[in-house]
């Protein structure tokens, strides 16, 4: 086997399993800052929706980063090849730096740098810099929206759990939040050719307004007792939400791993084109392997970073987690689709602090928001250097 193929598929491995150590806490962090499952098994859950989620949704965010932000196709082949293998190895070096000290970081910030540096190496005519600014605008302003949608989401929940009625500050909140994580599940989930088909959709529908008309009944028959205790009634609301907290954490981490996925991935597809090997039909098992490495880091070493983030950014009630969490997967779901990669831990943090700021929690840590937010753009502009001097040496032009 070429030794460039060998230390692609060892490079794709490694950075699929510190990726799933370090944004592991994009899913579970919420879970285990609101104390709603053991460790263990969040990162169980967690790390079946990271595999599942990278098999299915991987293809969208892989396109963008094997053509679009450097052009491959008129790369020399060893030194794309090469370029590439390199981008992995310094991508895992440098977000296993950052995990080691507990940092959450953004793995696809530094792959597009270290994905730049390759074309860079070649040409800056190889690079879409357009491409680059536009990205570079959309991790700015990520973070700000994602404050704005956990703040929002927050808000108006509040709102509808302080009317006056019981009937109203029951019902309209779990409506609200139910309703848009069926949204989130439904087009994070399913594929886009199935969403297509109004029969399909409508099942999957029916399927998942089950749970929900099943809740209210129960509700009503509560609220219809001869006796009303509105404390039996918020205790019935508290466990509604713990467990979609948990069902939220799942469909973040499904959609985790079909954004990330591609920073491994899009990089050994490019590598095995480069050197010739005919990998025709075999994308779905690249994905596969590359998603097998995020979920294994996940079980290994994933609890680290997502304590802080569940735990340092600012206090969590199951209530304000799921909402953090619902208010995160709608804004990833976006930028999935429309196949940019952004960075995921940017929006989770910005949702728990604008649910933050929603609750009037005074204790939210804005200095480490902000060293985070250094460290990504850092991490951009390293992984771009080394992988331009490594390609350079190994692969001059």
């Amino acid at each position: 086997m070429d030794p460039v193929v060998l230390a692609g598929f060892i490079g794709a491995f490694m950075l699929a399993w510190i990726d799933g150590a370090n944004n592991a806490a994009n899913s579970i962090g919420t879970v285990i800052g609101a104390r709603a499952l053991p460790v263990r098994r969040a990162l169980l859950i967690a790390s079946f929706f990271e595999l599942a989620g990278g098999v299915v949704y991987g293809e969208y965010i892989s396109s963008t980063l094997a053509s679009r932000v450097v052009d491959t196709s008129n790369l020399p082949p060893r030194v794309a090849a090469v370029g590439f293998a390199s981008a992995l190895i310094v991508s895992f070096i440098i977000v296993f730096a950052a995990t080691r000290r507990r940092i959450p970081f953004s793995i696809s910030i530094v792959m597009v740098g270290a994905v730049a540096g390759v074309g860079l190496a070649a040409g800056v005519e190889h690079v879409n810099t357009v491409l680059i600014s536009e990205l570079f605008a959309l991790w700015i302003l990520i973070p700000l929206i994602s404050i704005l949608a956990g703040y929002t989401y927050y808000r108006l929940y509040s709102y509808l759990r302080s009317r006056r009625s019981l009937y109203a500050k029951t019902f309209l909140p779990l409506l609200l939040l139910y309703a848009s994580f069926t949204v989130s599940a439904v087009y994070m989930a399913i594929p886009g050719h199935l969403l297509s088909d109004p029969l399909i959709l409508g099942t999957i529908t029916l399927l998942l307004a089950a749970p929900l008309a099943s809740l209210l009944l129960y509700l009503y028959r509560v609220l219809h007792r001869e006796v009303l205790e509105e404390s039996e009634v918020d205790a019935v609301v508290g466990r509604f939400n713990r467990r979609m907290l948990i069902a939220s954490s799942a469909i973040l981490a499904f959609t985790h791993g079909g954004h990330d996925v591609a920073n491994a991935a899009a990089p050994l597809m490019v590598i095995l084109e480069s050197t010739g090997v005919n990998h025709t039909g075999s994308q779905l098992l690249i994905l596969a392997y590359s998603s097998l490495g995020i979920s294994t880091g996940v079980l290994s070493w994933g609890a680290s970073v997502a304590r802080t983030i569940g735990e340092e950014i600012t206090v969590l009630n199951p209530e304000s987690a799921l909402v953090a969490n619902i208010a995160g997967a709608q804004t990833t779901l976006v930028v999935t689709r429309l196949g940019l990669p952004s960075s995921m831990v940017g929006i989770v943090v910005g949702s728990i602090i604008g649910v933050g700021l929603a609750r009037g929690v005074s204790g939210i840590n804005t200095r480490l928001f902000a060293r985070m937010l250094s460290y990504w753009y850092a991490g951009f502009t390293v992984a771009a250097l080394a992988t331009y001097t490594a390609t350079r040496i190994l692969a001059p032009v």
